[in-house]
């Protein structure tokens, strides 16, 4: 089996600059003083963007329901 370099495998996971031009990757996302943006903010990012961004599991909690799958 290959290893395979940190580059590489960002660009496997989606967060590579080829797929992410044009979305903020700094910060991150979630509920509470310790994230830079909220989890509204991430849910108003594209299906694309949010590939691309760190996201607290708190984001995908029974407050954001309604979101999932879009």
């Amino acid at each position: 089996m290959k290893k395979l370099s940190r580059t590489k495998l960002k660009d496997i996971n989606g967060k590579g600059m080829s797929g992410c031009a044009g979305c903020p990757t700094g910060g991150n996302y979630g509920d509470g003083p310790e994230y830079t943006n909220s989890c509204m903010a991430f849910w108003g990012l594209s299906p694309t963007c949010r590939n691309c961004v760190d996201v607290s599991a708190d984001c995908y909690g029974p407050d954001y329901s309604d979101y999932f799958g879009n």
